[in-house]
């Protein structure tokens, strides 16, 4: 099975929110900019870094309190 075949079989298993990711992803790419900015400002990314997102304060949850 080559690449393309490859993708098209994950493609079609994903759902709606994560198929708009990819093409978020796959314009990047055609528009050949060697920039991350876009990828910066995109949703998926500025999801990533929110509070929810935060394991920190789990993860070092005992340090926090011994402070």
């Amino acid at each position: 099975m080559n690449i393309r075949q490859k993708l098209l079989t994950i493609i079609e298993q994903l759902p709606d929110d994560k198929l708009a990711i990819l093409l978020n992803l796959a314009l990047f790419l055609t528009r050949g900019k060697e920039s991350v900015q876009p990828m910066l400002e995109s949703q998926a990314y500025q999801d990533w870094l929110s509070a929810e997102n935060d394991i920190y304060d789990e993860i070092f949850a005992d340090e926090l309190t011994a402070r």
